[in-house]
């Protein structure tokens, strides 16, 4: 995670010029490039020709049949993520000095730069729209937006989708006891163990307060054995909490249906938590 947001690999946009057409193989030669990075720094930001390149890119370079090559990074805050790689299969004429040309390509990559820097600005903010600041999960706005995929997911392969609820017993007792710093960190861990006995690609979120939520894949209609499961977990840990799910597309087919019925669980879990401890 960078900043908040996911990198991604390096993909080559080859539109124009000797270069086009050619994706596949001018990805593998940057993907090679990239793996000699401390090599072409130097030669970064002006024109070079194609024999002074670093001697394992020569060959490569010269199959499109390059005079010279320029590479010039794109920068956003502060680090290098990506680049423009420009080439001449001719001499500059005479109405296009070197300078000028250096000129021309400094500003074009400081304005990519600047263009990349305000969307990853604005991919930074719209993450952390959608996280709870205490426990680092998502909150029920970062549930939502990445709900639908998973609800299409599971109808292409034909599982089935839990929609869970998760009530710690005790936070009021924590806080009053302990101080709200304890009750934090109560929370904290209740986050960790959740998000350790869920499977890659479920949803984990804090709604508020003492509740959490969990979007599970699961191979049956099953939301009792799912929510067990993850309330022994917490209950090993010595953490109490009430447990209550819904089967998306059986109890439900939008999250305020499933929630309800999930939340109507959760309170006979708790009344009956309640009874065995009156006993």
């Amino acid at each position: 995670m960078t900043y908040g947001v996911t990198s991604q690999t390096p993909t080559v946009y080859a539109s124009w010029g000797v270069f086009a057409n050619d994706e596949e193989r001018l990805q593998a030669d940057v993907d090679h490039a990239l793996s000699q990075m401390e090599l072409l720094h130097p030669h970064m930001e002006r024109w070079m020709l194609t024999e002074d390149m670093p001697s394992d890119l020569q060959e490569a370079w010269k199959g499109y049949g390059l005079l010279e090559v320029g590479i010039w990074p794109l920068v956003s805050r502060e680090r290098m993520i990506g680049a423009i790689v420009v080439g001449r299969t001719k001499p500059v004429s005479g109405r296009l000095t070197i300078e000028t040309g250096t000129a021309l390509m400094d500003s074009c990559a400081a304005q990519i730069s600047l263009a990349l820097d305000l969307i990853l600005t604005g991919r930074i903010a719209e993450e952390a729209s959608q996280r709870d600041l205490l426990t680092g999960l998502l909150n029920r706005r970062g549930l939502e937006v990445r709900l639908p995929q998973l609800v299409e997911e599971c109808n292409d392969f034909g599982t089935h989708l839990v929609l869970g609820l998760i009530d710690m017993d005790e936070l009021k007792q924590i806080n009053d006891t302990h101080g709200h710093p304890m009750g934090d960190q109560a929370l904290r861990q209740v986050a960790d163990i959740i998000s350790r006995n869920v499977s890659t690609g479920d949803i984990v979120a804090r709604f508020g307060g003492d509740e959490f939520a969990v979007v599970l894949q699961s191979d049956w209609p099953d939301a009792i054995s799912a929510m067990e499961r993850i309330r022994q977990a917490l209950q090993e840990s010595g953490l109490s909490v009430s447990v209550g799910g819904a089967v998306w597309g059986i109890d439900g087919d939008s999250l305020e249906q499933c929630y309800v019925v999930a939340d109507e669980r959760l309170y006979e879990c708790r009344q009956l938590a309640k009874a065995d401890a009156a006993i």
